[in-house]
């Protein structure tokens, strides 16, 4: 028979979890409206400033410059506008997790430069000297080029906003090690107004723009660094700032490189992720030369680009393993659809190989048992291609 104590022990852990239940509603409900909301409000946007673009442009006839003065004044408070309400529901999927990064290994000056030469003559309209410093020794790493993107245009954005002047905005890349890590660098610096040392903490906080003047005639919601903070975080990175008042900031962003093992982890943290997110299946599949004598770097190589050739899915990886020896498949897939990956494959190689196959979450959904599940079969030798 149950003790008082139990039963009051029952009683609150019921409670407890129609607590969390309500809370999981009411943070879909928030989330849904932000997302319907936002969405019936960028629609009419977009067809008001189609129309004013066409005024503007004198398509439906001649205005005069007073006209053309307020019409100009109506198309950017638009703009700021759609840039609110996107930064919004950006900040919403991203507090929910319901932003799948789409990341691919990739150099990220060439970014940094796609960037520069899409905004530089907006930049130096504004009377602003506008430059590059990217080191050459930077390597490639994983990222989602649209995303990581946005994050640098906020960084830009800011650097634009709180500008004086004649004024001056660098952008940087580095590799570095810091504490024990190979990490990129990126800074975006300026000559601004700077921020005092007590409100820097408050700069990445949800909804907290910082509170003066100067900040108040540029409007916004105070999302755009929470914006970017959270997407430099879904690539494992840190952001953070170092400004003087009056002098200028710079903003700095790191992303980790990943190294042979690093990368498959990675990959396979990704993939699951992903996976579970979106209730898929995933295969894992390592495959090794069946003749160790065969084993050289050239060989591997070239299986590396027969092997990518015959995976599909557009989130589908191919990556090495276990100090480059091995190569691992992460496929968006389940066992059915592996099996035409292997019988794709079998047609391009030339060379023996043993592979082993993990499912999630069929046979396991954790990673390190989906990893070991596929390297028992490919030591037991008993798939081969």
């Amino acid at each position: 028979m149950m003790t008082e104590h139990e039963k009051e022990i029952r009683e609150l852990k019921e409670a407890l979890l129609k607590a969390n239940q309500d809370i999981e509603k009411l943070s879909k409900i928030k989330s849904d409206f932000v997302s319907i909301i936002s969405h019936e409000l960028r629609t009419p946007l977009t067809s008001i400033k189609e129309s004013v673009s066409l005024v503007l442009d004198e398509v439906t006839g001649p205005i005069n410059e007073e006209q053309k003065r307020f019409l100009t004044i109506t198309k950017h408070n638009i703009d700021r506008l759609t840039k609110i309400i996107t930064d919004i529901l950006d900040f919403s999927k991203l507090e929910y997790g319901r932003i799948t990064m789409h990341k691919r290994k990739m150099d990220i000056n060439e970014l940094i430069k796609d960037i520069y030469e899409s905004v530089r003559s907006s930049v130096e309209n504004k009377n602003l000297k506008f430059n590059l410093r990217l080191s050459d020794k930077v390597g490639l790493t994983w990222f989602d080029p649209d995303r990581l993107g946005q994050a640098l245009r906020n960084l830009i954005s800011n650097a634009v906003k709180f500008n004086r002047k004649n004024g001056r905005i660098s952008i940087y890349s580095s590799e570095e090690h810091i504490n024990g890590r190979e990490l990129i660098k990126v800074a975006v610096e300026d000559t601004g107004i700077g921020i005092a040392k007590e409100d820097t903490p408050r700069l990445f906080k949800d909804f907290n723009p910082l509170d003066t003047k100067m900040t108040r005639s540029c409007t916004g919601v105070g999302l755009g660094l929470a914006v970017s903070r959270n997407i430099i975080q879904l690539h494992g990175g840190e952001i953070w700032v170092e400004s003087e008042k009056d002098i200028g900031s710079k903003f700095i962003f790191t992303l980790p490189v990943y190294k042979k093992d690093e990368e498959f982890n990675f990959l396979l943290d990704e993939a699951i992720r992903r996976a579970r997110d979106n209730d898929l299946k995933l295969t894992l599949i390592i495959f090794e030369i069946k003749n160790p004598k065969d084993a050289n770097e050239k060989v591997l190589m070239e299986l590396e680009k027969q092997i990518q050739s015959a995976v599909r899915g557009p989130e589908d990886k191919v990556v090495r393993f276990s100090n480059g020896d091995l190569i691992a498949v992460m496929a968006g897939t389940d066992k059915e659809g592996a099996e035409k990956i292997l019988r794709r494959l079998k047609k391009k190689i030339k060379i023996p190989l043993h592979f082993g196959i993990g499912i999630y979450p069929d046979r396991t959904n954790v990673r390190e048992e989906l990893v070991k599940t596929a390297q028992e079969d490919l030591k037991s030798k008993k798939f081969t291609l």
